[in-house]
């Protein structure tokens, strides 16, 4: 199963923070904006079936980048990118198709973020709890 915070992590670490940040901060903002446009515009002029569900499908695609840039800005800040990838660095090139396949679950529209908050919640609570 994918690991939406390795998945930001190898971008960051091959590609480097300015191009992934950027890739995913323009993935959210401009999918979810041409999902927002195409819908308003569907709705309002058009009404077309094929208009609505490419807008929506937009929608959701760009809502998969919010996730992954969230990852990406706490691993930039932390500078942990290779210490996140580690496991996934000895054998380079079954790493990178590993990934490149599951890359494609972005397409999914919403499927990103509802493993990411699935992924999140099975991480808090498998974290050992501190008391003070």
């Amino acid at each position: 199963m994918l690991n939406v915070r390795q998945l930001a992590a190898l971008d960051l670490y091959f590609l480097g923070p300015t191009i992934i940040l950027v890739e995913f901060g323009l993935g959210a903002v401009g999918l979810v904006d041409l999902g927002l446009f195409s819908l308003r515009a569907s709705i309002q002029r058009e009404r077309r079936a094929t208009f609505v569900a490419w807008g929506a499908y937009m929608l959701g695609v760009g809502i998969n980048y919010l996730p992954l840039l969230l990852h990406a800005i706490s691993i930039t800040r932390r500078g942990s990118a290779q210490k996140e990838i580690a496991d996934e660095l000895g054998d380079r090139r079954s790493g990178f198709s590993k990934y490149r396949r599951q890359s494609l679950f972005i397409l999914i529209p919403l499927g990103v973020v509802v493993l990411a908050v699935v992924q999140e919640v099975q991480r808090r609570h498998a974290a050992p709890s501190r008391s003070y």
